[in-house]
């Protein structure tokens, strides 16, 4: 069975409609609506419209193809990006989600500090452990466990480790 007739029978038995209830709705033969589901004939555009329009969907919730395979990235096979102050875990590399999300792991020690930088896109940051001084646009404030923040990453913006560092980031980069 191909996906467009799994869609269609799939949300035809979703809405609890039998396959006779959907052909007198549509004015099709329960016959030919029977075939339609099955893959053994495809449907016009003018009667997958039909079809769409008595389910309360769109036609392109039939034909195109939006599931997504699985995606898995074992432990060893990790991107990691070190520097002498930051040990970065990609853990969500771009396009696992979508194509301008990049999810991260990170460390840093005590006293270590990040230059000040800029990014296009947004950052959040999550901290797992530690604590951390950060400076955004000139402001200085402290980040501890639990705490998170989220800002336009082209502001400028560096930390300093008070305490061991762990958190968790996301980063959203700015569309081209």
């Amino acid at each position: 069975m191909n996906s467009m007739a799994h869609r269609v029978r799939a949300e035809r038995k979703r809405q609890g409609l039998t396959l006779g209830e959907l052909a007198k709705k549509v004015g099709v033969s329960l016959l030919t609506l029977q075939r339609i589901e099955t893959g053994k004939s495809s449907p016009s555009v003018a009667l997958l419209s039909q079809i769409a329009r008595h389910l309360n969907k769109s036609i392109v919730s039939f034909v195109e193809d939006t599931e997504k395979p699985p995606v898995f990235i074992k432990a060893k096979d990790r991107q990691i990006i070190s520097t002498s102050s930051l040990t970065l875990h990609i853990i969500g590399p771009k396009g696992m989600i979508a194509p301008n999300i990049v999810i991260s792991y990170g460390e840093m020690k005590k006293g270590k500090t990040t230059d000040t930088h800029t990014n296009a896109g947004i950052e959040w940051a999550y901290v797992i452990e530690g604590k951390s001084e950060v400076t955004l646009n000139g402001n200085t404030f402290i980040m501890e466990a639990g705490d998170s923040q989220s800002y336009d990453g082209r502001a400028e913006h560096s930390m300093t480790v008070l305490e061991d560092l762990k958190f968790f980031g996301v980063y959203l980069e700015e569309s081209k």
